[in-house]
């Protein structure tokens, strides 16, 4: 299971980068119809900040599964392997309540987006459970990989110096 979770996690990293790299070429080309062919096209704006939170969202069950957050280690390094177990276990914890309570708040948002039709206000009206939809899918994937993290390190499994597993 934890192995699954965690190709999850890498799933939706990849689909992060992929969104990262859609974003830059929209912004590229953005810049080249605004100042080389004197031309708008005002949904690019609106399509890139889609990216960017989602690709935010998505990507950061693959970041907590590299323990690539930032992290002051000052601390934790100092305490014995017992006690940065169980401070990482605290951690992980805390953090699955939040990205489960907003998992649950967010299905609903994006439900109710889907139900009443909601669109963006731009003049191309973005169906908005499209966005959206990152929300429960980003903090759920971000719950599952706690629980991997949790099981991993109450299996015993070697913390790095940065207190990963």
């Amino acid at each position: 299971m934890i192995t699954f979770i965690e190709r999850l996690s890498l799933l939706g990293a990849i689909v992060a980068a992929a969104l990262l790299g859609i974003a830059i070429c929209i912004v590229c080309q953005m810049v080249w119809l605004r100042y080389v062919l004197v031309a708008s096209a005002p949904w690019q704006t609106e399509v890139v900040t889609f990216s960017l939170v989602a690709a935010t969202l998505l990507g950061s069950a693959y970041v907590l599964k590299e323990r690539g957050h930032v992290a002051v280690g000052i601390v934790t390094n100092a305490m014995p392997d017992p006690v940065k177990r169980g401070m990482l276990i605290l951690s992980d914890a805390v953090v699955f309540a939040f990205a489960a309570l907003m998992t649950w708040k967010s299905a609903e948002l994006t439900w109710e987006a889907w139900d009443g039709g909601w669109t963006s206000d731009s003049i191309y009206e973005f169906a908005m459970w499209i966005p959206y939809s990152a929300m429960p899918i980003g903090f759920g994937l971000l719950a599952l990989q706690c629980l991997a993290c949790i099981a991993r390190i109450r299996r015993g499994d070697p913390l790095t110096s940065a207190g990963a597993h």
